[in-house]
């Protein structure tokens, strides 16, 4: 079974951080990306116990990931409750920037 690890989002709806899990290897460590970024397919929203309803938001998993859709401004790992080390996800493929 995978392991997780807390992680805050910049939620571009809301414009607040909110908590999150990141889906860590068996051995409890977390593949990142080529340039330290988390992996968007790892991240998990828990805003409102995970049942937010902003259906553009990429974290969503039902969304196809369109021209419209939302991108969260970064990600951070936590440390004991505090945030340390920021990492923030690829944006779009089709080159657009972060939606705030």
């Amino acid at each position: 079974m995978a392991r997780t690890k807390p992680i805050q989002i910049g939620c571009p709806q809301y414009h607040v951080l909110v908590r999150g899990s990141y889906e860590c290897d068996e051995d409890g460590s977390c593949p990142l990306g080529p340039k330290g970024e988390f992996l968007l397919h790892r991240v998990r929203c828990e805003q409102y116990g995970g049942r937010c309803m902003q259906t553009l938001c990429v974290l969503h998993r039902h969304n196809r990931r369109g021209a419209g859709s939302w991108y969260p401004t970064g990600v951070w790992a936590l440390r004991d409750g505090r945030r340390c080390g920021a990492a923030s996800p690829a944006g779009p493929a089709s080159g657009g920037g972060w939606y705030a």
